[in-house]
């Protein structure tokens, strides 16, 4: 087998020239595992799947053997890469914006343009992809995949979900690991909520937030 080109995986005739990762339009294929190193360690045989040039960058720089760890490492730097993007969706809905009140020709702008930039950054990290075959062959199944949905958003892990709210509220970094790790992921709204009220703590304020949540929860 030639390492230059990858047997291509099966794609379905209305996903032709789509990316794989985030559906936006494929401009070539890259090899999976990108590097010839981890070839030994894939899970299934070498192949070539369609992607754009910015999900392709991902791809190249990243040390994975499968192509579901290639997917969640592109879902993760695209998450990351869109986070204001994706905090439009955290902070307003669409018929707030378009009641709001902004003023001045940079307002008016993100107004007109904001929820169309959620909406795109949002498409493309939930972006799923098809049914991976190859020569009509399923692939084995993800044992790993660990995905956490939250809010309309599909995240890698609940990890990478705290990773973007900290970022999207400005949340005290302890806090809301804290809380949702003796709370439980099925409480994750809830303790957004609860970080949100406690921006600028101390630790002891820190430890008697959390005494009192957990108490009144349980």
């Amino acid at each position: 087998m030639s390492f230059d080109h990858y047997p291509q995986i099966d794609i379905p005739f209305d996903v032709r020239y789509t990316c794989l990762f985030c559906g936006e339009p494929s401009n070539g294929d890259v090899n999976i595992p990108f590097s010839v190193d981890d070839i030994h360690n894939a899970p299934h045989d070498p192949l070539s799947v369609p992607a754009c040039s910015e999900c392709t960058s991902v791809v190249k720089k990243a040390r994975c053997q499968s192509i579901y760890q290639y997917r969640n490492a592109v879902k993760a730097a695209l998450t990351r890469k869109y986070q204001k993007a994706l905090s439009i969706g955290s902070n307003w809905t669409e018929q707030e914006l378009q009641e709001s009140e902004f003023e001045g020709a940079a307002f008016e702008g993100f107004k007109r343009s904001a929820w169309m930039m959620y909406t795109i950054a949002k498409e493309r990290v939930n972006y799923s992809g098809w049914s991976l075959c190859l020569d009509g062959i399923p692939l084995a199944a993800d044992d790993d995949a660990g995905g956490f949905s939250f809010d309309g958003t599909e995240f890698v892990s609940v990890e990478h979900a705290i990773e973007h709210y900290i970022k999207t509220f400005h949340l005290d970094a302890v806090l809301l690991p804290e809380l949702i790790k003796l709370l439980g992921k099925d409480k994750f709204g809830y303790a957004v909520r609860v970080s949100r009220l406690y921006l600028n703590i101390s630790a002891a304020e820190r430890t008697q937030i959390i005494t009192d949540i957990v108490e009144s929860q349980s």
